[in-house]
């Protein structure tokens, strides 16, 4: 099997690479494309990045909440809005203060990474283009009727629809019903849909149903 990232025939599902070796690597969040600065530093539970030319914020990024790493750009499960709220600081957190994110990722991050195929964005916007989802779905209708469940495993409904941006998730007993962007679609196995997020952020995606 070929090691090169940019081969399209690698593997990526089987394959992962050292932190030591995205030291200085840009940084992004995984659903907007939001720029989270520059790679400078790993820590036991965090990613160093640094971001500004003038002024330069430091964010300390938990690694579970890492998406993965496609060759050029580590992407995070995490907002611009998020990272300045939650990550911005002066100095390391403290031990053991982002263990609550450990649920977050199914993958061992603590020495590896998991590679994903690249990903196109619009490096000047705010907003992400993507040739196709990571979970590399050609034909979206094959997941209709499909279960769904989240990164930390919690069985979240069936897949009731699909259009252009998003897919459709309801709830059991119809008692909720989300509305997904499709680049929030991790994989698929052929009977699930495992989406590219926990199930606390699951809300924000929860769209109104008609009674």
């Amino acid at each position: 099997m070929s090691d090169n990232t940019n081969s399209s025939n690698f593997n990526w599902k089987d394959n992962s690479i050292e932190w030591k070796d995205i030291i200085k690597k840009e940084a992004r969040g995984y659903v907007k494309g939001d720029d989270l600065g520059e790679v400078q530093e790993i820590g036991q539970d965090f990613v160093v990045t640094e971001r500004g030319r003038v002024k330069k914020n430091k964010f300390y990024l938990p690694k579970p909440l890492v998406a993965g790493y496609d060759g050029e750009v580590l992407w995070f499960n995490i907002t611009e809005q998020e990272a300045e709220d939650n990550f911005k600081k002066d100095q390391p957190p403290p031990s053991g203060e982002y263990s609550r994110y450990e649920s977050a990722s199914s993958i061992d991050l603590q020495r590896y990474i998991p590679l994903i195929e690249k990903r196109q964005i619009d490096r000047v916007g705010t907003d992400a283009s993507y040739t196709k989802s990571q979970a590399g779905i050609q034909d979206w209708d094959t997941i209709l009727k499909k279960g769904a469940r989240t990164a930390d495993d919690a069985a979240v409904g069936i897949v009731t629809a699909v259009n252009d941006e998003n897919v459709i998730i309801t709830s059991d007993g119809a008692k909720d019903e989300f509305s997904i962007p499709k680049n929030e679609i991790q994989s698929y196995n052929g009977q699930e849909v495992v989406l590219n997020m926990t199930y606390d952020r699951m809300d924000q995606f929860k769209v109104k149903v008609p009674r």
